[in-house]
């Protein structure tokens, strides 16, 4: 009888591994920003001294805008991409209205693509400072984020991170609550048999919605709070369609790219609200995110 030699995980002997240069240059990159840095920062302290000084105010005070904002020189365009807030569609049309079609026509399970810089080609402000400085305070420019009601934001968020997740590490947002958990609440559940039911999800995220530990349920109030960035446009994910127009007329979009820009928005699951939502629960939310409601205009009353 004849066995054929399979090698463990698929490796092909001879053959560099993706796998293994991805995590070599995730390794690096650190290393090579501070080289980055080291050059680059006393020209731009010659140079571009306001650029340089506007970037770093951002850094030392925004929630990690070097993630979370989209320079987009070729649109004219500043996004703040909100997480839980159709930040990933909103990151796949533009990536494709700037001629990037690796990641057009977005689908949830390619979130991976949308939220990498080099797959989507969308610049942090520390790709360029300069631009980044422009794209802030130009006339011309259009400087926009989308939000979302508190209690919808938080249900999404479970769904997608923690439903059914035991709680021990390997994977990224269960290693962020055990990092956390003693100190928001040492009663709440740990270990390979246990998994965050939404009630234990909401207590732990009201308790830390502050800490700026998770950019998925820290405040939308903070988050926005860019130094030196007045939005012309704070749109609202339950009214996308509506809103995201904006977006289509500052660029001039045709009609495809307005198609392609409206498909149906991903929701985490079929049942109603209510069946989720005790009025404690609503209660401690609206306690926990009420600078958000308040801000954002989004009633205490749970939505239909």
């Amino acid at each position: 009888m004849t066995t054929s030699h399979v090698s463990p995980d698929n490796v092909v002997p001879g053959k560099p591994q993706l796998g293994a240069f991805r995590r070599l240059e995730r390794s690096l990159r650190p290393r090579l920003q501070s080289l980055r840095d080291v050059v680059r920062e006393p020209f731009l302290a010659w140079a571009h001294p306001e650029a340089l000084a506007f970037y770093r105010r951002a850094v030392a005070t925004a929630y990690l805008p070097d993630d979370l904002i989209d320079v987009v020189p070729q649109l004219k365009i500043l996004y703040l991409a909100t997480p839980k807030a159709a930040s990933s569609r909103i990151r796949s049309n533009l990536a494709a209205m700037i001629g990037n079609d690796t990641v057009s026509g977005w689908r949830s399970d390619q979130n991976w693509k949308v939220h990498n810089r080099k797959a989507s080609r969308l610049q942090a402000p520390r790709h360029g400072i300069v631009q980044f400085h422009h794209m802030a305070t130009s006339a011309e420019a259009l400087r926009f984020t989308f939000v979302r009601n508190p209690y919808t934001r938080l249900l999404s968020c479970w769904a997608d991170q923690y439903r059914d997740r035991p709680l021990v590490p390997g994977y990224g947002r269960v290693e962020v609550y055990l990092a956390h958990r003693e100190r928001a609440d040492p009663a709440l559940p740990v270990g390979a048999d246990k998994s965050l039911s939404f009630a234990d999800f909401v207590a732990f995220a009201c308790k830390t919605s502050t800490w700026r530990i998770d950019k998925h349920w820290q405040r939308q109030s903070d988050i926005v709070e860019v130094p030196g960035v007045a939005f012309d446009l704070i749109g609202k994910t339950e009214t996308f369609a509506k809103d995201f127009e904006r977006v289509l007329d500052h660029v001039g979009a045709g009609d495809d790219t307005r198609r392609a820009a409206m498909p149906p928005l991903h929701t985490s699951s079929r049942r109603r609200l209510a069946d989720y939502f005790t009025p404690e629960l609503a209660d401690s939310i609206y306690r926990a995110y009420e600078r958000d409601f308040d801000q954002f205009g989004y009633p205490r009353a749970l939505p239909e």
